[in-house]
């Protein structure tokens, strides 16, 4: 990728995106003091579609990972709100950020404001609340970010805007809250992004044209979407994986991610730790020295092992 500032339709010069202020401030959100993951929405000039928005989230997201080291898979890239938030909840941690595409965020059933108050867009609201501590990089698709929830906009870190020509490059903006927004008329505002006095014009590669196999997958799942009798990819991904159960609810999330932070602090399989139950409750806050006591039990039993594997097993 690299950043281009056009004059007169040829590029003045050309940058690196890892020596622009977009890849610099996001590189901060997650190694820098704050620690933490980033929501960036993909939107399209004008809402047009054809103008690369999944191309220009793939290879964002490729390139993310690869920064962070994380091996990044197909189950990390999905049209479906409720399988991105199973997903969300399965990522590694805190210790190894990670990062996960959801395309067409609107489109395909999720995020919609005229929905603000379904069940979803509030586990999304809740989920980006309880979950940020995770260091997940979210990329969201969809043709214009005004029709998202005006909710999950205020969640949202970044808007990444692909211009309608040329096609293949895009603008960088921090989302800010004003200081007294509230309420259900409250806006966002866009600041763009750049060292200069523009914003920062960056370019990506055509990621279909490469035979990319994580857009393919995507495209796929996109064209089964569009051959579906509901046009929701919730029901779809749910016929894909046959398993017929409800997606976790926050509550649940924030749970097996409580129980998963006790069991590796306790760390019932080392023989020589000394921490003890009101330690590890200590650093829940939240805990009881008997809840964590109950947990460890239960993992020495054989269970939360999907949470916790057992590294003498491995």
């Amino acid at each position: 990728m690299s950043d281009a500032r056009v004059a007169g339709g040829n590029a003045a010069f050309e940058r690196h995106i890892t020596e622009t202020k977009f890849w610099n401030v996001l590189m901060d959100d997650v190694f820098g003091p704050r620690k933490g993951g980033a929501i960036i929405f993909v939107d399209a000039e004008n809402a047009r579609k054809g103008v690369a928005k999944t191309s220009g989230a793939v290879a964002l997201a490729r390139l993310i990972a690869r920064a962070f080291r994380y091996d990044i898979q197909k189950d990390d890239m999905t049209l479906s709100g409720a399988h991105y938030l199973k997903r969300y909840q399965e990522q590694p941690g805190h210790e190894q950020p990670s990062v996960l595409v959801l395309d067409e965020f609107v489109g395909a059933g999720s995020g919609d404001a005229r929905r603000a108050m379904s069940s979803q867009n509030v586990d999304f609201g809740r989920a980006w609340q309880l979950l940020r501590s995770k260091r997940v990089v979210t990329l969201a698709t969809l043709p214009d970010w005004n029709e998202a929830d005006p909710r999950l906009q205020k969640y949202a870190d970044y808007r990444v805007w692909c211009r309608e020509k040329p096609i293949g490059f895009f603008q960088p903006y921090k989302v800010t809250v004003p200081f007294n927004s509230s309420g259900s008329g409250a806006k966002t505002r866009t600041k763009g992004l750049s060292y200069g006095e523009d914003t920062d014009r960056i370019a990506f590669p055509n990621m279909d044209a490469e035979g990319d196999p994580y857009y393919r997958h995507l495209s796929e799942r996109k064209d089964d979407l569009i051959h579906s009798e509901t046009w929701d990819a919730d029901a779809l991904e749910g016929d894909a994986e046959g398993d017929g159960e409800e997606p976790a609810t926050p509550e649940e999330i924030e749970r097996r991610e409580q129980i998963k932070v006790a069991i590796r602090l306790y760390k019932p399989w080392d023989t020589d730790m000394t921490r003890s139950y009101e330690e590890v409750a200590d650093a829940l806050a939240e805990k009881s020295d008997t809840w964590v006591g109950n947990r460890v039990r239960e993992w020495k039993n054989g269970k939360h092992r999907e949470l916790v594997a057992d590294p003498r097993e491995e």
